[in-house]
């Protein structure tokens, strides 16, 4: 992604509170109000019921999916946060849900005794376990709880929410409390015991204690938050390493966000410590920032596949699990905490566009289901959540996203307010009240703003032009004109009374090519990214309850038949009503395209080969990865990546003496014992199962069972290369469930990469 011009100050800033803004009519405005339509619907009691349950009190029956799948609870703490966000911004009914959920939260708190609270199924016990040294840890399981701090994460953030966004003393009680515990309960446990924890998935617990520290004004909570910044993620980043391939992103995303969020709090709790953060914490930030941001990502934002940092992006345009909602998020309160750090505001039009062009397209704009994975691969599609099932992460994070629209549209300086995009809002700070309008029936070249400020006293404003304006925005105000560059800001200083200004803001129609260099590219027009909707009637957009329902498990459309674009094709583009054009492709017809963000229930190509010798060259290598891939995608019915932490739990996978790890671009898992698992077809047509893994240095011994029977038992010398086994199995007609068992024979199983349940037939 282009590096954007810098801000011209370096002065740490702070965003306007949501008490303070408001959204205007809008796309924005849409997306906030039936996030809170949503949010309305949800049954308080059904989300506090784990709480209840741990503490010993009566209880309503839990939310099915993740809610009742070992991730009980998770959601409360995200709809608390989101429900915290409306309450500020004046949303009635969300205020009335925060203040429900924090009584709940309270009550449970005063039923332990401890300080304690949580939906962690036996989660008070986890604690007397580790403190006794009984320690069994996997990358997403702790003691036989699935990640159980990234779920305890999710309660404490919602409070810190709750008590800086809607001032209800019951929560700085509740948040008080729980703070306290977690001060007794980590110093019970030594570094060695504390590391070996953080080996399991802990969520965005380094922010939650940093924020703590800044409510608090308590430094132990930062050294605390500290002890959460793991020297594995954080030296090689600090030293400007990037080794994410093959890691689970948003493992590392919230934390990340964390180390940011360490160096803010040090500023303000504890001065002493910034020559020792800013090098470590504060680097590995700002590194992060730049790997992920600029040499990861896609156009609207997107970083993983199938939850992971590839090593390049030829997986991406191939993937049916494209990048992740839950990761852009993280990667916008990244954004944001490095732009209160620096005044660098590079990191606002990167969270602009991601925000703008992933999150917000991620829901649902009528029943408001919320997106998990986007997928880059052209003519596929996406799956929205089901009303009150499946409560997936992207669930979660996708409530507070959609309530956040204005979170970071205005910042405040102690000589200046900041206008920091061009979204229908007000705010008012400080006697000077601002609104910012656009033009909806912009002509499509150029987009028009106005700007309305009624100051009562001398006000200085500096509006920040947008990266994507070809060239410089004219800027009108009374009869003078100027032309500002794109990515600097129009200062403009108020006297008393009422001013007016308008911008005039043309869009830069361009490409945006994969870091990599390879020969795909997005189409990028102003603000938008642009994609084809290709409309497909027989898909189910509606995923369902079930532990695969976030995932588009319907047909695979061949890339070959994806139009090649030549790299010339934006020279002959034509424009056509706001916001779509028309572009040649280079075997002579056109492809209609329009904002990604408004295409639902339907197939999209969003990305796009690009020839790079011929047409039919181009043409060649595209059906060469279809013949690699799209028949055996075809035939899959189910599939497990070992050591991918959902697809893993979306299957019920245990383990016994395991060790997982990553190669290059795969990640593998082993083990001495057993590996059990249930894979599930629902097509109830599977015959085969195709099990694969890496090479071996080591001789290894695997013994696969399907249900009672030996379907492989084969030895593996030590140096054997990489290697596939397809075997028949029988599975009753119509079976919908495949039990599953990998078994070490005399030492240890080769190491496993992948698991595929096959039918017979393509389902094209």
């Amino acid at each position: 992604m282009p590096e954007t011009p810098r801000s011209a100050s370096s002065a740490p800033l702070l965003f306007v509170p949501a008490s303070d803004v408001r959204l205007e009519p809008g796309a924005d405005l849409d997306a906030q109000r039936t996030v809170a339509a949503t949010l309305g619907r949800l049954d308080p009691d059904r989300l506090l019921a784990p709480f209840r349950r741990e503490a010993g009190l009566p209880h309503a029956e839990p939310y099915p999916g993740w809610e009742s799948d070992g991730l009980d609870g998770h959601t409360a703490g995200h709809v608390l946060s989101a429900a915290s966000t409306l309450a500020a911004g004046g949303d009635v009914v969300g205020a009335g849900l925060a203040q429900t959920l924090v009584r709940g939260i309270r009550d449970c708190q005063r039923a332990t005794g401890t300080g304690y609270v949580g939906g962690v199924p036996d989660g008070e016990a986890l604690w007397d376990e580790l403190r006794d040294g009984r320690i069994d840890v996997g990358a997403f399981h702790l003691n036989g709880r699935w990640v159980p701090l990234y779920n305890l994460h999710k309660i404490l953030a919602g409070l810190i929410d709750a008590v800086e966004l809607t001032a209800d003393p019951l929560a700085r009680e509740a948040l008080d409390d729980l703070g306290g515990w977690w001060l007794r309960i980590q110093a019970d446990l030594d570094d060695a015991a504390f590391d070996r924890i953080l080996e399991c998935e802990f969520g965005g617990m380094t922010e939650a204690f940093a924020r703590l520290a800044l409510v608090t004004g308590d430094a132990a909570f930062l050294r605390l938050a500290r002890r959460f910044a793991g020297r594995g993620l954080v030296e090689p980043l600090a030293a400007g390493r990037d080794e994410l391939d093959g890691l689970h992103a948003n493992t590392q995303i919230p934390v990340v966000v964390g180390f940011a969020t360490i160096e803010r709090a040090a500023r303000v709790v504890a001065p002493e410590l910034l020559p020792e953060v800013e090098p470590r914490e504060g680097a590995a930030a700002r590194g992060f920032f730049e790997r992920v941001a600029r040499h990861r990502s896609a156009a609207i934002g997107g970083d993983s596949v199938r939850e992971h940092f590839p090593a390049d992006f030829a997986s991406m345009f191939i993937a049916r699990e494209g990048p992740e909602s839950c990761n852009t998020h993280n990667m916008v309160k990244l954004a944001a905490e490095l732009h209160q750090l620096t005044g660098d505001d590079a990191y606002l039009l990167w969270a602009e566009r991601a925000r703008a062009n992933h999150l917000r397209s991620a829901q649902h704009p009528e029943h408001g289901g919320l997106v998990y994975f986007t997928p880059q691969r052209p003519a596929h599609y996406r799956v929205y959540s089901p009303e009150a099932e499946g409560f997936w992460c992207c669930m979660g994070s996708g409530f507070e996203a959609q309530a956040r629209h204005g979170a970071l549209v205005y910042s405040a300086g102690a000589d200046e307010l900041r206008v920091n995009a061009f979204v229908p809002s007000r705010a008012q700070v400080d006697g000077v009240s601002v609104v910012v309008a656009v033009d909806a029936d912009s002509d499509s070249a150029v987009v028009h703003a106005r700007l309305e400020v009624r100051a009562s006293r001398p006000a200085r404003l500096a509006v920040l032009i947008p990266d994507w304006v070809d060239g410089s925005a004219v800027v009108v105000r009374d009869a003078a004109t100027r032309r500002v560059p794109a990515g600097t800001r129009a200062v403009i200083e108020v006297e008393p009374g009422v001013a007016v200004a308008r911008f005039a803001l043309p869009r830069a129609l361009h490409w945006e090519r994969p870091a990599d260099g390879s020969d795909w590219a997005w189409i990028v027009d102003g603000p938008d990214v642009l994609a084809q909707r290709i409309a497909d009637d027989r898909l189910a957009y509606r995923g369902s309850g079930a532990r695969m329902g976030h995932i588009a498990v319907g047909p695979l459309r061949p890339i070959a038949e994806t139009p090649v674009l030549a790299p010339d094709a934006l020279e002959g583009a034509q424009r056509l009503a706001p916001g779509r054009v028309r572009v040649p492709t280079a075997d002579g017809g056109s492809v209609e395209l329009e904002p990604f963000a408004g295409i639902h229930d339907a197939r999209y190509t969003l990305s796009w080969p690009v020839v790079s010798t011929s047409v039919a060259e181009r043409r060649a290598a595209l059906e060469a990865i279809d013949e690699a891939s799209l028949g055996l995608e075809a035939r899959t019915r189910d599939l497990v990546a070992f050591g991918d932490q959902q697809p893993e739990s979306d299957h019920g996978l245990t383990a016994t003496d395991e060790e997982i790890g990553v190669d290059g671009d795969a990640r593998w898992r082993r083990t001495r014992g057993r590996i059990s698992l249930t894979l599930r077809d629902w097509s109830g047509t599977a015959d085969a199962l195709r099990v694969s893994w890496l090479a071996s240095s080591e001789a290894a011994r695997l013994r696969v069972t399907v249900g009672d029977a030996v379907v492989l038992d084969e030895s593996v010398p030590a140096g054997s290369p990489a290697l596939t086994r397809e075997v028949h199995i029988a599975v009753e007609p119509g079976a919908v469930e495949v039990a599953v068992r990998l078994e070490a024979v005399d030492g240890a199983t080769p190491r496993l990469h992948e698991l595929r349940l096959l039918a017979e037939a393509s389902d094209r």
